[in-house]
């Protein structure tokens, strides 16, 4: 008895004053054995089977047994005699109740093949060892791995963005099966940058500034109004000083630049007013719509319409896996170079679809500009590509935008094709190092179906050297691909830790037909650096630096650098 009396008060003097090895490991998992209250490590031990964090188990090995549960109180069915109606025993239940047929016994069917064989020990696997407890070490069992800190959007009204626990129950307002729970989203970014730029012809030094607010209501899980707003943006230009000179370009909603639609879905809606769940999925916006379709580089644009998906379909007739089909319209605020940019020229009808098969996807479109002003500037547009990955090395699209079908005096503004061929190649380290090659080739004077005018020509995602920086007047080279082929080569590298990046780029670009006027003047050649740092999940910093070399111009070069917030 004093062995065991010295044993027990060892353990619980070694109870009593351990703790996590961590501080993470003891918020994680509880306070301390002095903030528990009467109720100890100790008493946490006996009845609930386990220690204090820190301690092996002492509640299973028989010393302190728990005590039993209390069984669940059942609630009353019938008048089975185990469970009487209120107000009888047992007895005068039994004597209501019929009495219960016997089932007949059988045996349990063998297989006439099996038979039994002896047990071994061997048979089954060793007893659980309960090892120490160690909290900081159950907050590693994934290797180390925590959840990745996000930013939260800058006002976050009703439901959380993407918060844990259930969703709340929601007004039947709209029916039992499309409940609305409101909440109340504004995020973006605040950019701010400062270039030094040698144009053709000219020299600028530019601080910028711009302001892009998401807004989003929404009223159910499938039915939203969104709001784009670019406060300190008119046009293609932003609020800056250029030369010492302040250019005000206030502007707290512009159609042109600005979007404001609603979205949903057809059978959700549909479902919720019949009270049955969605009977087809159709996704449709109204409103001031953005178009985004391959990439950007097809279409790239608000514009006032609408759009409705046939979504996730599949086809065992042509071996399809998977593919959607959109429906799009817009009737106002187009821009397109093949109309000079006039917001109100054009009216736009087409579809495109994305398609899964043959071991890639292809992305086909089809859209028809028709010109309000009866000039024969009306045209049809065909974007095509096809992406896939070979023998694990290259990853290629192919991509082909062609027009045709102006009937306009003079010099035809949208009829030609576009070649674009993008590569990227896998390295040893496929996350970190990303050399790339693209290629492309315009004959005559090829346009994409839609595209804004801030975002530059239809080269802006071919590479850095073509891709305007939507702020200030850092140059680029031609980016327009009239009459014209080049390629642009560089390598993508990210930090193992992927919170820095740096990409270097060569690109060239020669006529292909010298009496084009729309063509560039010459052959251009470019080197081209950007660097980014992540500082924080909410705040970066960037840095561009170009120079070109143009025939039959002046040269051009950059430098920029550029801090950025995101919310």
């Amino acid at each position: 008895m004093r062995a065991l009396g010295a044993s027990l008060v060892l353990r619980l003097l070694v109870i009593a004053g351990a703790g996590p090895a961590c501080a993470q490991g003891q918020a994680a998992f509880g306070p301390p054995a002095a903030a528990a209250g009467s109720e100890g490590p100790l008493r946490v031990a006996m009845t609930r089977g386990v220690s204090a964090p820190g301690q092996p188990v002492v509640g299973r090995f028989g010393l302190f047994p728990p005590p039993p549960a209390p069984a669940p109180e059942l609630p009353h069915v019938g008048h089975h005699p185990e469970n009487p109606a209120p107000g009888k025993d047992k007895k005068a239940a039994k004597a209501d109740e019929p009495p219960l047929p016997e089932v007949p016994y059988h045996p349990p069917l063998v297989d006439p093949r099996a038979g039994s064989v002896p047990t071994s020990t061997g048979d089954f696997s060793a007893d659980a060892f309960f090892a120490p407890y160690a909290a900081c070490d159950e907050l590693g069992v994934y290797h180390d791995k925590h959840e990745v800190a996000t930013q939260r959007p800058l006002v976050e009204w009703g439901q959380p963005f993407y918060g844990p626990g259930p969703t709340p129950v929601g007004s039947e307002l709209f029916g039992p099966t499309n409940l609305v729970i409101p909440k109340f989203y504004v995020y973006g970014d605040y950019r701010i940058g400062a270039t030094q730029a040698e144009l053709v012809g000219s020299e600028e030094t530019t601080l910028a500034h711009r302001l892009n607010l998401e807004l989003d209501y929404w009223i159910t899980s499938t039915e939203r109004f969104h709001a784009f707003l670019g406060p300190f943006q008119r046009d293609a230009r932003f609020m800056r000083v250029v030369d010492g000179e302040f250019f005000n370009e206030l502007d707290l909603f512009q159609a042109e630049t600005d979007t404001f639609f609603f979205e949903g879905d057809l059978g959700a809606m549909l479902g919720g007013l019949e009270g049955t769940y969605a009977p087809f999925d159709a996704p449709v916006a109204l409103g001031l719509i953005p178009l985004v379709f391959q990439n950007g580089v097809w279409a790239l644009d608000a514009v006032v319409g609408a759009a409705v998906t046939i979504p996730a379909r599949h086809s065992t007739r042509f071996d399809w896996s998977n593919y959607d089909i959109t429906f799009f319209t817009g009737l106002d605020r187009l821009s397109t170079g093949a109309l000079g940019f006039e917001e109100g020229g054009g009216r736009l009808f087409g579809a495109t679809t994305f398609i899964e098969a043959r071991g890639g996807y292809f992305e086909i479109g089809y859209g028809f500009v028709d010109d309000n002003n009866g000039g024969g500037r009306s045209y049809h547009n065909v974007g095509a590509s096809y992406t896939r990955r070979y023998a694990n090395l290259i990853s290629n699209s192919v991509r082909v935008i062609a027009n045709a079908g102006q009937d306009a005096p003079g010099l035809q503004t949208a009829e030609g094709v576009l070649l674009l061929v993008e590569n990227s190649f896998l390295t040893k380290n496929p996350y970190n190092a990303i050399p790339y090659v693209n290629v492309f080739a315009g004959f005559e004077r090829p346009q994409p179906l839609v595209r804004a005018g801030v975002f530059g020509g239809v080269l802006f995602n071919t590479g850095i050297l073509f891709q305007v920086d939507q702020l200030t007047s850092y140059p680029t080279l031609d980016a327009q691909a009239n009459n014209t082929a080049g390629a642009a080569v560089g390598i993508d590298f990210l930090s193992p830790e992927f919170d820095q990046q740096l990409i270097l780029e060569a690109a060239a670009l020669a006529r292909i037909d010298p009496d084009d006027p729309s063509s560039a003047a010459g052959a251009q050649y470019g080197l081209g650096m950007r660097w980014q740092k992540r500082l924080t999940t909410a705040h970066l910093v960037r840095a561009d630096a170009m120079v070109g070399f143009l025939e039959n111009s002046d040269d051009i070069a950059g430098v920029r650098i550029e801090y950025r917030w995101k919310f």
